[in-house]
């Protein structure tokens, strides 16, 4: 049926910098994935200098090379803007290459407010209100670098002269997804401000759509919008995909999981959101109640739930999700 969920699970690759796991661990966890059958993507998370972690282009290479099956992806890039442009081209289609075609690249402006952010900023060269303007560009210039022979490019942030990149990536059409965010309220409900154009911009440029932190309502409400400018581009919108990134901790106390997955988040974006803020987007407590949290996506548009488990033990979450969650989220 067309509204069963898939899934995938997020590698933490702060793991290694936080202290919970080594870079060992990310390729096992990757493999249980795969090995399970209950998983058809391992996505990576992705930052340059401020959370720093494993990079996840590299992490990404590793598990392309211990698996077969699963795609593999960002969620999302949010180094994309500061790379530079040729070097993330020839690396990410040398990637599709290792991988024999399942690469996902997920492009995301990234960024954030701060000091750190600042100085990111400043050391990259790549000033944050400059970012989201610099990935539209960027993703059309990487389509064309993927598909093109010699590829001549003139634009605000690149210049180019009959570029090459080869290997080319081993998908005739290498996917290239957006992230992008809906606005929020303080509380962690949403806004019902929907980004009209921003997701217009997704529908018309790109291959899939990733977000979080949404309602099923909410979602289903801005996946229209991604499908009509898909239509109106003279594109299948059937072929057009999409994720939610939802965090995940199974315990048999809710307040416990939730707790649990506070702590870990607060880590792992060197932030403290609120428990509203992290119960938004945190599917947690006994199996059962998180089996509901992600079926209540059962037929809002979702296609697939990419899952980062919210706890530093994560081959025990793991066993848990795999065995006593996910089995009951597509039943009827």
């Amino acid at each position: 049926m067309t509204d069963l969920l898939t899934f995938g699970l997020m590698l933490s690759n702060r793991a290694p910098v936080l202290d919970y796991g080594t870079s060992a661990d990310l390729v096992v966890l990757a493999v249980q994935a795969e090995e399970c059958g209950l998983f058809d993507t391992v996505w990576s998370g992705d930052a340059f200098l401020t959370n720093p972690r494993l990079d996840s282009i590299t992490l990404l290479a590793a598990v392309a090379a211990r698996t077969q099956r699963v795609r593999l992806g960002p969620a999302c890039m949010g180094s994309f803007t500061q790379r530079n442009a040729l070097d993330l081209a020839y690396q990410w289609a040398s990637l599709d290459q290792i991988s024999n075609g399942r690469s996902v690249m997920v492009a995301c402006a990234g960024g954030g407010s701060g000091k750190a952010w600042e100085r990111e900023a400043r050391n990259t060269g790549v000033p944050s209100e400059k970012r989201r303007a610099l990935m539209w560009e960027r993703i059309e210039l990487l389509h064309r670098l993927w598909t093109e022979e010699r590829v001549t490019f003139n634009g605000t942030f690149h210049d180019y002269d009959r570029v090459s990149i080869k290997p080319a990536p081993m998908q005739t059409h290498c996917p290239i997804w957006a992230a992008t965010n809906i606005t929020r309220l303080a509380s962690g409900t949403s806004t019902g401000r929907m980004p009209v154009k921003t997701l217009a911009r997704v529908g018309k440029s790109c291959d899939g759509w990733m977000t979080h932190s949404v309602t099923p309502a909410t979602f289903s409400e801005a996946w229209g919008y991604v499908l009509r400018s898909c239509a109106a581009h003279d594109k299948d919108p059937d072929e057009m995909d999409n994720a939610l990134v939802i965090n995940i901790c199974v315990r048999e106390k809710s307040n416990e999981a939730l707790e649990e997955s506070g702590c870990f988040l607060a880590d792992y974006y060197g932030l403290r959101f609120s428990p509203d803020r992290t119960r938004d987007w945190t599917a947690h407590g006994p199996p059962e109640v998180c089996a509901d949290k992600l079926r209540d996506y059962v037929g809002s548009g979702v296609k697939h739930l990419a899952l980062r488990i919210t706890s530093r033990d994560q081959f025990g979450q793991f066993e848990r999700i795999a065995d006593e969650v996910l089995p009951l989220v597509n039943q009827r």
